[in-house]
């Protein structure tokens, strides 16, 4: 779980992955420029995916969650906290076809999951082995939203400020870029459907079992996040 600090401009992004964070992550690299200007990535020619990850990833400027838990009610306190959440159900069929449909790069696992999820795996396999693997077994992009957002104990309380939704991303994305208060944040990138998708909704990805398998799941992020099917 990664979250991306910002000390001038006093913000935390929480990034859930397969929630726009690629695009998230673009529009507010120009608020790092310097660190993006040593980099050695090649501005010119443009960026891809793993650029930008990788710059974060090596810029410095994330926090795992321990860490930021033990600064919340101190250092990060007054810090504008933001996330991106996603309909479970369609935040798991885009992390199928991004990653595991014929053709994908597959995704890191731990060792108890590296032989079962593979590229070209059938949907229903994959969610029959998304529900039964628990967040801290599970792979990155598809750990519940609730793990990144939310505080530890039973309660399991919200820690940001803001939550915008992927469903409404231009719209959320410009109360950010209002509260950040700096015109260097770029507009959102295009979005790029996936062309393994076509005009596929997530709903006919599933029958009512793997339905149901998602909703148990998931079902933090669903209450939490007050999503439905």
């Amino acid at each position: 779980m990664k979250y991306i600090v910002s000390e001038e401009h006093k913000f935390v992004y929480f990034v859930v992955q397969k929630a726009a964070c690629t695009s998230i992550k673009t529009a507010l690299l120009p608020l790092f420029d310097d660190d993006f200007a040593n980099s050695g990535v090649d501005k010119e020619n443009g960026l891809s995916k793993s650029d930008i990850h990788k710059f974060f990833d090596n810029s410095g400027r994330q926090l795992n969650k321990g860490q930021f838990i033990r600064e919340l009610e101190g250092k990060y306190r007054d810090y504008f906290k933001f996330a991106f959440v996603r309909n479970p159900w369609d935040r798991l069929v885009s992390c199928y076809l991004d990653k595991l449909t014929k053709g994908r790069p597959g995704m890191k696992s731990p060792p108890s999951l590296a032989a079962k999820v593979y590229p070209g795996m059938p949907f229903a396999e994959f969610v029959e082995i998304v529900s039964e693997t628990p967040d801290n077994e599970a792979n990155i992009h598809f750990k519940s939203q609730c793990s990144v957002i939310c505080g530890r104990g039973e309660d399991k309380p919200i820690m940001a400020d803001f939550i915008g939704r992927f469903e409404n991303l231009r719209e959320d994305f410009a109360t950010v870029v209002k509260k950040i208060g700096d015109d260097r944040v770029q507009p959102l990138p295009h979005l790029m459907r996936s062309k393994n998708r076509k005009s596929s909704t997530y709903r006919e990805f599933y029958d009512e079992r793997l339905r149901y398998l998602v909703y148990e799941r998931y079902k933090d992020d669903i209450e939490k996040f007050n999503y439905s099917f």
